[in-house]
């Protein structure tokens, strides 16, 4: 595997589509699980973060809506965040994010996983070339037939 000159893009090498599809589908399969891990993980998060923020929003109705809350200690260095003992809402929120990016994920690899299934059932065997796959972010954005 060989790295191209963007840094979100990487170039593999399969030994034709049924084998490019085999990666997908692998790649398919190792999201649901995790997505379905962060899911468990949400919902057992998900009673916390809403007691906290029941609880957060009785300081704010005493205190003031405009006051600035800090409870949770958070750095960052060089792009990189760092949260010290996170409040419940920033667990969930992170988990929420990385869940709803997974599904994006998941969504263009069974749109791809559908053109390559359309590849193989059209040219069979003569589909079983060595290519070139170009992945942007693990998607496979282009695929180069090397020869006939």
């Amino acid at each position: 595997m060989n790295m191209s000159s963007a840094p979100d893009l990487e170039l593999m090498t399969f030994n034709g589509v049924k084998e490019l599809l085999n990666y997908v589908n692998n790649q398919i399969s190792n999201l649901e699980k995790r997505i379905k891990e962060i899911e468990g993980m949400m919902g057992d998060l998900k009673v916390k973060a809403d007691k906290y923020m029941a609880l957060l929003q009785m300081i704010e109705e005493i205190v003031g809506k405009g006051q600035q809350l800090s409870l949770s200690t958070a750095i960052e260095l060089t792009g990189l965040k760092i949260i010290f003992d996170p409040r419940p809402i920033d667990e969930y929120e992170a988990l929420d994010e990385s869940r709803k990016a997974m599904a994006d994920r998941l969504m263009a690899l069974a749109r791809v996983r559908d053109v390559l299934e359309v590849i193989i059932n059209k040219l069979g065997d003569k589909a079983d070339v060595p290519i070139l796959v170009e992945l942007k972010m693990g998607i496979p954005v282009k695929i180069i037939f090397r020869s006939w």
